[in-house]
């Protein structure tokens, strides 16, 4: 497989739409959509509390599927930042939440066949809450969860947002929580 072209279909902030023209081993040439991305950070949040340890996370109205979905608190990575500043901003804008320590959990390929987005996922730890800064357009709200019960929602598919399964399954089979 050889890219010979690439069209520019739309120009977006986040992402952009384009077009490959590909000369596939069998010797035809074939046209193939794609979304060029960014990048993506997902924050895995564990907050201290009197109780034990909480999972911050988010239930976030996704106008794509037309439902809130509970997930983690993530967002794009803006051109040339780096993706563990994005985690921190994103944490703090969508949560509330400033980190005194984001570490490095994994990083993946979201969907392959339709983008080239690269997901990477921090923990953050040492929580201070300094109140939310969503965007005007965002509809989320914050909830505290115990680790086991994330995990159990991930076993019986309640969560179904696949960054926060790969996320939670990652942290659990590292014994973070």
């Amino acid at each position: 497989m050889k890219i010979e072209k690439e069209s520019l279909i739309h120009e977006g902030h986040s992402y952009d739409f384009v077009e490959l023209t590909v000369n596939y081993k069998d010797g035809v040439t074939r046209t193939k959509p794609m979304v060029r991305h960014n990048g993506a950070a997902t924050i895995l949040p564990i907050l201290e509390t009197e109780d034990g340890a909480r999972i911050v996370m988010v239930r976030n109205e996704r106008v794509t599927i037309d439902s809130f979905l509970l997930e983690l608190p993530a967002g794009g990575i803006d051109k040339g930042e780096d993706p563990q500043v994005a985690a921190g901003r994103e944490l703090l804008e969508e949560t509330g939440y400033r980190a005194a320590t984001l570490e490095p959990l994994c990083q993946f390929l979201t969907t392959p066949g339709l983008t080239d987005e690269f997901m990477h996922v921090f923990v953050a730890r040492d929580l201070t809450h300094v109140g939310q800064q969503l965007e005007p357009y965002e509809s989320l709200s914050v909830e505290l969860l115990e680790p086991e019960a994330v995990i159990e929602m991930v076993n019986g598919n309640q969560i179904t947002d696949g960054k926060t399964m790969l996320a939670v399954r990652t942290a659990q089979a590292k014994g973070i929580i």
